[in-house]
Parts: structure tokens; sequence; C-alpha cells
């Protein structure tokens, strides 16, 4: 396979497990130079040996917790030191917590916000300039399945990646014109640690694999797609949701009991 991505310098949050490791292999197969943040440095060290294994450059990790600003500032600020340029931000980093909504409680309310949402538009903030002198760039946002239908007992997770979409959308039309191309990636249940415990098969949903979800954000990036769906299941679904959303209740209604099921059983981080 032709180096696609030679010379192009990608940074990612989360880039030590699931998704976020997935997709940094791809990219590393492709030739791309790698900055990975995340909180684990076990993790982010192995994904980086992954990398290499697979025939990718040497990735530069750093230990990123996305919902410090400082955090933040540092990760940008490296990739500019170290690499001299940004040409793909991938936002990758989410938590997501369960339940009931008058049982969650305050503080994942308030982690959810701040990883989900504030932490990629703050990162956004802090790459553009940047890209907006390089004229050219990708901002990757990884959103969710819920990010277009709402789910019960996931209000507040729906919240983070509905806002995710409102934000993917906007910046999209804003900076067009700067060379910049914004995608907003929507996948459905993700074979990875935190839904390990999760039977999807018994709600009537499948389930994608993390490499599947990766090669499809390097894909999306490189033909400058503005929505990614993982498979044609989850993009039908979200387009019925939006034209006949009372047969999407339905269905949910159910299911409801399975679904609550599901949720106590998910982690968390």
């Amino acid at each position: 396979m032709a180096d696609r991505f030679e010379d192009q310098v990608v940074v990612i949050t989360g880039g030590g497990r699931g998704i976020g490791r997935a997709t940094a292999i791809e990219f590393g197969a492709e030739g791309a130079t790698l900055l990975l943040g995340g909180r684990r440095m076990d993790a982010l060290q192995t994904a980086a040996e992954e990398v290499l294994l697979a025939g990718g450059n040497a990735a530069e990790i750093v230990h990123c917790d996305v919902a410090k600003d400082d955090d933040l500032k540092a990760l940008i600020g490296k990739a500019i030191s170290h690499f001299g340029r940004i040409d793909v931000l991938v936002n990758n980093a989410g938590v997501v917590a369960g339940g009931r909504l008058d049982e969650i409680g305050a503080d994942d309310v308030e982690r959810m916000t701040t990883v989900n949402v504030w932490a990629p538009i703050r990162l956004a903030q802090l790459a553009l300039p940047h890209m907006r002198e390089a004229k050219r760039g990708a901002i990757v946002n990884v959103s969710s399945i819920a990010g277009r239908m709402g789910l019960p007992y996931y209000a507040t997770y729906c919240a983070s990646k509905f806002a995710m979409r409102g934000f993917s959308e906007s910046l999209r039309r804003e900076v067009s014109p700067d060379g910049i191309h914004v995608m907003g990636v929507y996948p459905g249940p993700t074979a990875t640690d935190l839904v390990e415990n999760v039977d999807f098969g018994g709600l009537g949903m499948s389930m994608a694999t993390a490499q599947q979800v990766g090669r499809a954000i390097v894909r999306g990036v490189r033909q400058q797609q503005p929505e990614v769906f993982i498979g044609i299941g989850d993009s039908l679904m979200a387009r019925w949701n939006d034209m006949l959303p009372w047969t999407v209740d339905y269905g949910v209604d159910m299911m409801r009991e399975r679904m609550h099921t599901a949720v106590q059983k998910q982690r968390t981080t």
C-alpha cells in the first residue's frame, strides 16, 4: 500500500486503547507521524509498539488528561515544537456513564460534559491557528450512533454526543474556506473494553471491531467525508430515526429491560 499519509502529523487523544489505538495503527501503516495522548502511559507505550509492528514509524506519546486545559495545551505544544505542524487531529477520548437520569451522579455528568464536549472544542481551538497558517488540516470528532439517536438510560451521554454532531457540522462549514476539513464519526457498538460485559447481540445489535472503526476514520479523512458511519446498518438506523422516530420508540419499548441490564454492565472509563 502506498504511504498516503507519509510526512503528515496525526495527533490522537485516547490513543492507548480501543478506537484510538486502532486508528493510530491504521494511520501508522500509511506512513503518518503520530503523537498519541492518553492518561495511561503503559497503554500508550503498547500502542506505539503495535504501530511499529504494523510497519509504521515510531510514535511519540504524552500523558494527557483531556479534562485539564494545561494537558491539552501541552499536547498541541509538543506537536508543534517536535514536528512543526498538525495535519490531522483526532478527538477520540471519551467517557460514558449510563443509568436512570435521576440516579446518575453529578460528577459523572460533569466528566462526560468535560471530556466528550469541552475537550474536543478546546483542542480544536488550540489546533486551528496552526492549520489556518498551513492552509490545510483535518479535525476528526469521534461521536457515536448515540449522537444520532437517543437511547434510554444514556440521556447525558447522548446529549454529549449529539453536541459533537452540531459542533462538527458547524465547524466544517466555518473553516472549509481555510482548507480545513472537519469530519464527524458515528460508530455503533464497538468491541472495546468499555463494553466487554455487554451482550449487544441480545439487543439485536451487531458489534464492529475497533479496527473497522480505525480504517473507516482513515478512509474518511482521505476522502474528506463529512460524516462516517461504520456499517450500513448504523447509517440506516440513524436516517430511520430522523424520519420515523415513533417506530424506533416502539422498538425500544420492546427491549427496554434488556437495555437497562446492558447499561448496568457497561464500564465507564
